[in-house]
């Protein structure tokens, strides 16, 4: 009885759901996994110094310089298969989807110069290049013994009167789940400490594609430099379901479950410069600099939903919060990139870059909320990450090429989080090319194990959780 009375005057006082955006999407949206053109990815994506490559001036736009002849290349198919193993309490969860996308489209064009200078061409590139993408399913559940969802939300409610509570905490004590005794503010909660099943489900989508303009030029077939103007256009969006069922029988509640729902656009701005030298006819070595990216508006919107089911009652209770929509600017980190490259007779070429940036450099801000929390949280958690890409391509006859590659990359956590997340790529590919035409095709396999946490650090054991992924790219294109 007390809930029925206390319920409509607390309906109208209640504070609204906490829906601050948080370390996690600055994160997010700072990472970078390159993809492109099949012969970029086939290779490893080691083309910073090769050049000739449109994939490549994401990288180094010096790339640019080393084109010959104009270029309009397209990938229309990929291909990815999404495998997911997630160990949480002694339980193994499998989940398996394909997803079908674009990852390039552009052309690089070439305009000739008088040679007296020793100017001898200009390069203008226009087009797009798939650097992230977020595409993926995974489950993981188990038995838990100690760990329930409840536990930070109780954490949170102590001392505090019920007129005081948040969206989420009055749920879970109008659904029996949290109690209090003689209305006062300290709450227990009996579902919480029997044994029970625990079971998340994420479904995310999106990418991340940049626009690019890009600008080059050729100095004597030496030096070759570049600039890329990049504009990268998020989507994301997220639907998480957290179930928790009883098993035992106890005080009439069978389970309850929460679903989250997210959903972040923004677009941005970034910069990006090269330099390709080549001393000697055999070898090239790159530098190239990303500054930041800039994304003024990042908007997000929010909403979540709680039911919970009760024994003896066959109508399960449900709520249904707001849609909550925050806008806030996003600014990553830096990013430098070196680079050599060993040509073998035009035959052949072997590569291979470094990639560092600090993912502890992103910055959040906004004129309603000062974000100084999460600027700290990701300095805390967040390091130095680093990228290396190798890649060879031969001609084993006139018109068809093979290629391979093999990527790795750290951490960006700091040794303190105990969370992995090094991803290791291995590539292959094949090619066929002639004076006007060409087309390719990519096989990448992409692994990387990391801790995951259903919810609150800590109040739950992390789950360890594998993700394989097999992609299968292919591309078409011209020369003139």
């Amino acid at each position: 009885m007390k809930r029925l009375f206390l319920a409509a005057i607390l309906l109208l006082g209640v504070t609204a759901l906490s829906v601050a955006q948080n370390d996690i999407d600055a994160f997010r949206f700072s990472q970078s996994d390159y993809e492109g053109t099949a012969r970029f990815m086939g290779a490893g994506g080691a083309f910073s110094a090769v050049g000739a490559e449109f994939s490549a001036l994401n990288v180094n736009p010096a790339a640019i310089g080393l084109y010959k002849k104009s270029e309009i290349t397209f990938t229309p198919l990929v291909i990815s298969i999404y495998n997911d193993n997630a160990l949480y309490n002694g339980h193994n969860s499998r989940t398996s989807n394909v997803k079908y996308s674009l990852a390039n489209a552009g052309g690089a064009f070439r305009i000739g110069l008088n040679q007296e200078n020793g100017w001898k061409a200009i390069q203008l590139g226009f087009g797009y290049n798939r650097t992230y993408d977020y595409n993926n399913i995974y489950r993981i559940e188990g038995p838990s013994y100690n760990n329930s969802r409840i536990n930070p939300v109780l954490a949170g409610m102590q001392g505090k009167y019920l007129n005081q509570l948040t969206d989420e905490e009055y749920w879970f004590w109008n659904s029996w789940l949290a109690d209090t005794m003689y209305g006062g503010n300290h709450y227990f909660s009996d579902f919480a400490s029997h044994t029970k099943s625990q079971k998340l489900v994420v479904e995310s989508s999106g990418a991340n594609d940049e626009m690019n303009i890009s600008l080059g030029a050729n100095y004597n077939d030496q030096i070759f430099i570049g600039a890329t103007i990049g504009v990268p256009v998020i989507k994301y969006d997220e639907k998480t379901k957290y179930i928790e069922t009883s098993d035992e029988t106890m005080t009439g509640i069978n389970s309850f479950d929460i679903t989250e729902n997210l959903r972040v656009r923004t677009t941005g701005v970034n910069l990006k410069l090269g330099i390709i030298y080549q001393p000697v006819d055999f070898v090239r070595v790159g530098a190239a600099f990303h500054t930041p990216s800039y994304f003024g508006r990042v908007k997000n919107t929010y909403s979540t939903t709680m039911s919970c089911d009760f024994t003896q009652d066959p109508d399960p209770k449900s709520y249904e919060s707001a849609i909550y929509s925050f806008n806030y600017t996003l600014t990553t980190p830096l990013r430098a990139i070196g680079s050599v490259a060993f040509l073998i007779k035009k035959r052949a070429f072997v590569s291979a870059e470094y990639e560092f940036t600090s993912m502890g450099m992103a910055r959040m801000s906004s004129n309603d909320y000062s974000f100084d929390e999460e600027n700290e949280a990701i300095q805390d958690k967040y390091g130095a990450c680093h990228t290396v890409r190798v890649g060879g391509e031969v001609y084993i006859t006139n018109n068809f090429l093979l290629r391979a590659g093999y990527n790795f990359k750290s951490s960006a956590y700091r040794k303190t989080v105990n969370n992995s997340n090094a991803m290791h790529t291995a590539t292959a590919g094949i090619g066929f090319r002639s004076k006007y035409f060409f087309c390719d095709f990519a096989y990448v396999f992409k692994t990387k194990t990391e801790n995951f946490w259903m919810y609150d650090s800590d109040f739950v054991d992390p789950a360890s959780l594998k993700t394989n992924t097999h992609r299968v790219v292919a591309t078409i294109g011209c020369k003139f």
